[in-house]
Parts: C-alpha cells; structure tokens; sequence
C-alpha cells in the first residue's frame, strides 16, 4: 500500500475520476472517486454507466493499479456537465483502519454486501450486519430469493475483500424488505 498512497492522495485530493485494477480478483477495473483510504483501506464512490452506485470499501493490498487517463478525464467532465458530479459527497468519511472498524460503525439496519472474491466459488452475502469481532462478521442473511435465511451466515474478516453500501442493488433489496415487513405488521 505504501506505494500507492501519494497516487491516491493526489487522485483523491483533484477529485479524478480513477480506474482501479485488482490483478487475480476482477478481470473489469472499477471506475470511481477516492473518497477517503487508510493503510488498509480505500472508500470509494462507485461510478456504474454514469451514475453513482454505491459506496465500495476496497482492500488495499488488492489493488494493482490506479489510474486517471485520458477517458477518466473526459467521463468525469461528463458527469459534471450533466450535474452528476454535485450528487458524489466528497467530505463522507468512515473508520477505515480495518473492515471490523468500518462494519461496527454502519447503522443496525445498514444492509452491506460482503465479498470474498478470492474463493473459488465467490462469498456473496447480503443483510445488516448483526456482530462484528477482529475476525468474524455475522449477517442476516437475505437469500436472492429476498428471504431471511433462519440463521446468520458468518465471513472471516480477513477474507472480506470488497463491502459494499448504499448500490442500487442493495436499494432495491432494502425496499422490498421493508415493504415485506409492513405486510407481516
């Protein structure tokens, strides 16, 4: 990570649009702004086919690259002529020495998705987080399907290698939970 740090620090501190490799886990970069990274750990605000989707939290150790070229540059102009630019809240911070920091700060009903990306059939859960320790997350797990699953499904925080919060995915689940839930109440 020290390697990357003034890369990161200046990419965060002009606001560039990046693209960010992760060798050996996503074969796509991301494409996103730095919001904030520690040692540890990088925030990013997401950017999917000009929108912003999320809040991505990255290992750094992961990433191989980072860069801001000649497309970053033009797509971001983009995305500030078209006002998508003032929607990316550049001043959001989180804990970011490690993932146990970050998911004991979410709110109790925040609905993450925790990935290992490094197993051989990818780790994929999704649900608010019920316990977080130094080296074991618990969910409350919702199955593709949108049911609860009856017990929490546990991840090894060493083997979390992207969380997300906030993405149109996880949107769309949030609200047909809670249209769920007011049909039970």
């Amino acid at each position: 990570m020290p390697r990357l740090s003034p890369e990161l620090k200046e990419f965060q501190q002009r606001r560039d649009l990046v693209s960010i490799e992760r060798a050996g886990i996503d074969a796509y970069s991301i494409q996103a702004f730095i919001l904030d990274f520690s040692r540890e750990l990088v925030l990013l605000q997401k950017i999917d086919d000009f929108r912003p989707d999320g809040l991505l939290v990255l290992r750094c150790a992961d990433i191989s690259g980072c860069k801001s070229g000649a497309t970053n540059q033009f797509q971001k102009t983009l995305l500030q002529e078209e006002g998508v630019l003032e929607k990316v809240d550049f001043r959001f911070r989180a804990p970011l020495q490690s993932f146990d920091s970050f998911l004991n700060w979410l709110p109790p009903d925040e609905i993450v998705i925790l990935e290992d990306e490094l197993c051989d059939k990818t780790d994929f859960l999704i649900g608010p987080v019920l316990s977080v320790d130094e080296s074991v997350v618990s969910i409350r797990y919702i199955t593709g399907a949108g049911n609860w699953e009856n017990e929490p499904q546990e991840m090894s925080i060493d083997r979390i290698t992207s969380c997300q919060i906030r993405s149109s995915y996880i949107s769309f689940y949030a609200r047909y939970v809670q249209r769920q839930e007011r049909k039970e109440s």
